[in-house]
């Protein structure tokens, strides 16, 4: 249940520095306007911080199978559709969280400024979406751990 602490933590760490990265990118769109090399940091900034969310969120959720189901999988869509089949998440969740993998898929391989607008542009409900995983994950035996 330690590894399962740990990534559960590592997760929600993801996640609440994927949001920070969100609203200041927000705050200083008007810099990315006037100034091409500003946006592209920007960018890839968000694009990073999704990539590390999605790689922990799906990190978890194997831990969390492999802890409380004894279900090992070893994909992020198997993990996600293993969450469906235990009803952890609600179908349209599970297949958000697909999406999800989809659109992680795609940043391997962003290579021109209108695909990475397109990234961008969706990584704000991406974010949503790991909250909705955060919500409904309640569980006592995650506890915070200090850094």
């Amino acid at each position: 249940m330690e590894a399962l602490n740990h990534k559960y933590n590592n997760f929600r760490k993801c996640y609440e520095s994927l949001g920070n990265v969100i609203a200041v990118q927000e705050e200083l769109n008007y810099i990315a306007v006037a100034n091409p090399i500003a946006d592209d940091l920007f960018k890839a900034g968000v694009i990073k911080h999704f990539e590390l969310a999605y790689e922990t969120a799906w990190k978890f959720l194997k831990q969390y199978l492999a802890d409380v189901y004894n279900h090992e999988v070893a994909s992020p869509k198997q993990v996600f559709r293993a969450c469906e089949t235990y009803r952890m998440f609600p179908e349209n969740i599970v297949n958000e969280l697909i999406m999800l993998a989809d659109a992680r898929n795609t940043t391997t391989h962003i290579y021109d400024q209108i695909l990475a607008q397109e990234v961008c542009n969706s990584i704000v409900s991406h974010h949503l979406v790991f909250g909705k995983v955060i919500e409904s994950i309640k569980i006592p035996m995650i506890n915070d751990i200090s850094d």
